[in-house]
């Protein structure tokens, strides 16, 4: 039977594409000009991007372009010739008349042959022809060393589908406007993952428009972004990749190997390259980082496939992160914990708490003078007057420190407030309705031993959004947790600063903090929320494991044990220092202050010597503290006559020696609070 091209499936096929593709329309206009062009600004269209974003629809849409235009277009797809000249050279001969233009797809398939194809098969085609190429990754080298082909190419990155497009794509594939919304936050315009995702409500539409219930859609977009993982190694780093905020070289070494040799060192060097040369990874100022789907995409397949290797990459990274955030301070550091924080986003509670799109847009300081009648202003306008006095008399108080969070834009974006309770008088305490319930809480649960803090989180507020998830509730939170773990005399810490539902008592709980029995009070007709942690007994290494493990839906074993030492960590130190010298002679040990803590048991000298040859001990189990160790043992164990002896006998200046003697001790030191503070490492 004769039929004509407008009767042929073929044709009622391309007319369905036609009306579902959406977008675009920057390139469509491009190869539309360059078709109605004399002399086109090009001769050689090259596209690029990840799987899935959407390449094969556009060429089919550009094929469409020029067939309108009169123009006779041919295409190729790389994995259907393979790199054989030959065929490739078949598949590519012009059919029927007009001007060609050659569509090749799939260009990461045939890469061998790209010289081949700009060398040869290009030049050779008739002078109006026009090339567009579609791959995977941009132009490989050869393109810009070649000085004519700089005039005559064109690369276009493609990305994901902007807000509008979404919704036009949402439409033409049937899904309702009230899943619109939620399909882009999904998907981030990802072509591919709105298309299985729309298909998904099109069969059924009572289904869940995530990820997370939705595993075929997840296993087809991750086997579309690890198709080019050539090893598991590869594919190792990009779940690592996915997991962390941002991806280094040391970040790679430390989540794949735990040996820090040079073979380590080349691989990591090795697969840092290779997720740098990936479509769909940006390259930021901290390192490297995935597109938003892949990223969840890929982390999604992996906490449904493999919780275990997932923990152990989390707590692999954390550590990493949390080395840094134990070498720095400041802003510096505030951003590595915010490192930490984001390996949390995907936890139910946790991804509530956060403006994720918002970290690192601000960060804090202190007031000047001329900002504090804007400061007040702000307080009135979202709390309240009585908040506004209270915020003016603490403005000038000694012992409330106040805070003045900026970003990009000028003026204070948001403000909050720490009190010392313990340096407060019993008149300020009764003066604002939040304090003393919290010292009620403390006196009831005391006493304070000599040094130890209380503290008060007060106000926290955000120019535009208030207490909700805001840049400058992130920094808070950030700066909150700097001071936690470098407050080693902290006995109680208070957050009384939110209004009642401003945050949920289980994000608080996360972190270890309960609601205050008896703690809520209102001020300017609001309602307020005050919780509560007692570190007496604990420290911020523990609390930090905890988290570790709670960040991954786990939960840690509770100790209650109540915390008896009455030692401040000055007085401990001391302590320390004094028991390393006195380590020979149990007549002193016998009158250390060391001998009140829980470390010592109630064992006398031998209980605290034992208690300080196991802090050596792990100081020269740790080859990299071993060269602390050294000067341990010739200062302590096996102590020369004088330091100048011990440190030629390590063959060591003395300045190096008394360096690595200072930071010795301090290591013995930490090791020992920790034990004292903290039983098992690893309680809430």
């Amino acid at each position: 039977m004769d039929v004509s091209a407008e009767e042929t499936i073929a044709a009622r096929l391309e007319r369905a594409r036609a009306r579902r593709f959406v977008g675009r329309s920057a390139e469509s206009a491009l190869l539309r000009d360059a078709l109605r062009a004399a002399e086109p600004g090009f001769a050689v269209l090259y596209v690029h991007g990840p799987g899935g974003v959407g390449k094969t629809a556009l060429l089919g849409e550009l094929a469409r372009v020029a067939r309108d235009a009169g123009a006779a277009p041919v295409r190729v797809d790389g994995r259907a010739t393979g790199p054989s000249p030959e065929a490739f050279a078949a598949s590519a001969r012009p059919a029927g008349h007009g001007r060609t233009v050659l569509f090749i797809d799939t260009y990461e398939a045939i890469l061998p042959l790209d010289g081949w194809i700009r060398e040869t098969l290009i030049p050779g085609l008739p002078a109006d022809a026009l090339v567009v190429i579609a791959g995977r990754t941009p132009p490989p080298p050869g393109w810009a060393v070649n000085p004519g082909w700089r005039d005559l190419l064109r690369v276009v990155r493609l990305d994901n589908l902007d807000a509008d497009e979404i919704r036009a794509f949402a439409t033409a594939a049937g899904a309702p406007p009230d899943v619109h919304e939620r399909l882009a936050a999904v998907t981030h315009g990802h072509p591919l993952a709105l298309t299985l995702l729309t298909g998904l409500l099109r069969r059924d539409p009572g289904a869940a428009c995530d990820l997370a219930g939705s595993p075929d859609v997840v296993d087809r977009l991750t086997e579309c972004f690890l198709a080019d993982a050539p090893s598991p190694r590869h594919r190792r780093a990009l779940q690592a990749a996915a997991h962390a905020r941002f991806t280094t070289e040391p970040l790679l070494r430390a989540a794949l190997d735990d040996d820090a040799d040079d073979d380590a060192d080349d691989e990591a060097g090795d697969l840092y390259t290779w997720l740098s040369g990936l479509a769909f990874v940006e390259h930021g100022e901290h390192g490297l980082f995935p597109h938003d789907l892949v990223r969840d995409v890929v982390a999604a397949d992996l906490r449904r496939r493999d919780p275990e290797t997932r923990a152990d990459l989390h707590h692999r990274i954390r550590r990493h992160l949390m080395d840094e955030v134990g070498r720095t301070s400041g802003r510096q550091q505030a951003r590595w914990i915010t490192d930490v924080s984001f390996l949390a986003r995907t936890h139910p509670v946790i991804r509530r708490f956060w403006d994720w799109d918002a970290l690192d847009a601000a960060y804090p300081d202190l007031p000047a003078p001329s900002e504090h009648a804007e400061l007040i202003a702000l307080a009135a306008r979202h709390q309240g007057p009585r908040s506004a006095d209270l915020l003016r008399r603490y403005l000038g108080h000694p012992a409330a420190t106040v805070a003045v969070f900026r970003s990009a834009e000028p003026g204070p974006r948001g403000l909050a407030v720490l009190l010392r309770l313990d340096q407060m008088s019993d008149a300020d305490l009764a003066a604002d309705p939040a304090t003393a319930p919290a010292w009620a809480h403390v006196r009831a649960h005391g006493p304070l031993a000599a040094g130890e803090q209380v503290t008060f989180s007060r106000f926290l507020i955000d120019r535009d959004c208030f207490q909700d998830a805001s840049p400058t509730r992130n920094a808070a939170s950030a700066s909150h947790s700097q001071r936690i773990l470098g407050s080693p005399d902290l006995a109680f810490d208070f957050l009384g600063a939110f209004r009642e539902g401003a945050v949920q008592p289980e994000a608080m709980a996360h972190v270890g903090y309960d609601v205050l029995p008896g703690g809520a009070y209102e001020i300017d007709g609001a309602r307020h929320c005050v919780f509560v942690r007692d570190w007496r007994g604990r420290t911020p290494e523990s609390w930090s494991a905890m988290l570790a493990d709670r960040d991954l839906g786990r939960t840690a074993p509770v100790d209650d044990r109540p915390f008896i030492t009455a030692l401040t960590h000055a007085a401990f130190t001391a302590a320390v220092r004094t028991a390393l010298r006195d380590l020979h002679a149990p007549d002193r040990l016998a009158v250390n202050p060391l001998l009140s803590a829980r470390l010592v048991g109630g064992g006398g000298p031998s209980a605290l010597r034992a208690a300080v040859r196991a802090a050596i001990d792990h100081v020269r189990d740790d080859p990299q503290e071993h060269k602390l160790y050294l000067v341990l043992d010739r200062t302590y164990l096996r102590p020369a006559p004088t330091q100048e002896l011990a440190a030629e006998l390590l063959s060591l200046s003395l300045s190096t020696f008394r360096r690595h003697h200072t930071a010795a001790v301090a290591r013995v030191t930490s090791l020992l609070w920790t034990r004292e503070r903290d039983a098992t490492l690893n309680h809430p």
